[in-house]
């Protein structure tokens, strides 16, 4: 069972302390969790964002209901050495592997909701959970309170991206790309030849195989083994570089209270809010 929570709803405040009391003290429970309203953008600038209504039970991901995904996990610290220096070839290589192997499992896996069935042929949309950045910047020895160490952090999400939609434009070369995007020009066929020209243009530009690609929790932002450290709160705007979030949660919070606990899921639901702006493209076709 999962509980949607709005820190930003107006609500009396012993009203509210009470629901983020009784939140807090339920966090530990399996069965249950808190998630927050949520978008899932796409890794195609040419596709619409997507109200995040529903749940992968296996990581919290929150994914649009009736939606079929294929999941990988990537931690960081599998690819970092000692100082926390990555072995980006290794690392590249296993994300290149994992846009490979979802295009094999989309084919293979039998949905058994005709949704899915038809989600899966139209968006091949992926989760590859990439996990362990608070890990890196305490292997790193790196203050994260310092802009520099989050921009760094930045960096490197941005680049794990680029291989990752590099791997789903080679497919879509190969394969062919996303067909939802065959789905959203149907809609531009009746605004003019001028348009239809702009859109094919900007499909052979920006299309992709792959409608998602990326996930990221914003509690991966706390080093794991080590009583959460609010400074690490600094490193939570790389979530807005994630397609899908999820809210699953490996880190100790034993010395935070139900104060802490909201303060956390407010600046999370502000950077979500931040995610959900239409893409550049997309406005300019």
């Amino acid at each position: 069972m999962f509980f949607v929570v709005d820190p930003d709803t107006e609500v009396a405040p012993q009203q509210s302390a009470f629901i983020w009391q009784y939140l807090w003290e339920l966090r530990d429970l399996a069965p249950i969790g808190a998630l927050l309203p949520a978008v899932v953008t796409s890794a195609c600038p040419l596709l619409p964002d997507e109200t995040a209504d529903a749940t992968l039970i296996a990581s919290l991901t929150q994914v649009p209901g009736g939606s079929a995904w294929t999941s990988f996990e990537v931690d960081l610290v599998s690819y970092a050495r000692r100082d926390g220096s990555l072995c980006h070839e290794r690392l590249e290589a296993a994300l290149r592997a994992c846009v490979e192997e979802g295009e094999r499992q989309h084919d293979e896996t039998r949905w058994t909701d005709q949704r899915q069935v038809a989600d899966s042929n139209n968006n091949r949309r992926l989760s590859v959970f990439v996990r362990g950045w608070g890990d890196l910047v305490a292997m790193r020895s790196e203050d994260p309170g310092r802009l520099e160490t989050l921009g760094a952090i930045e960096a490197l999400c941005s680049h794990i991206l680029d291989v990752l939609a590099d791997a789903s434009r080679s497919l879509a070369k190969d394969i062919g790309y996303c067909p939802a995007l065959d789905l959203a020009g149907a809609r531009v066929v009746h605004h003019g030849h001028e348009m239809n020209a702009r859109w094919r243009r900007a499909v052979l530009e920006n299309g992709l195989r792959n409608r998602n690609l990326l996930t990221l929790s914003p509690w991966d932002v706390f080093p794991r083994g080590r009583p959460a450290d609010f400074t690490y709160m600094n490193l939570l705007p790389v979530v807005r570089k994630a397609h899908s979030v999820s809210m699953r949660r490996d880190v100790d919070i034993s010395s935070w209270d139900a104060r802490d606990f909201r303060a956390f899921h407010q600046r999370v639901s502000a950077i979500l809010r931040g995610m959900s702006e239409t893409p550049l493209v997309a406005r300019q076709v």
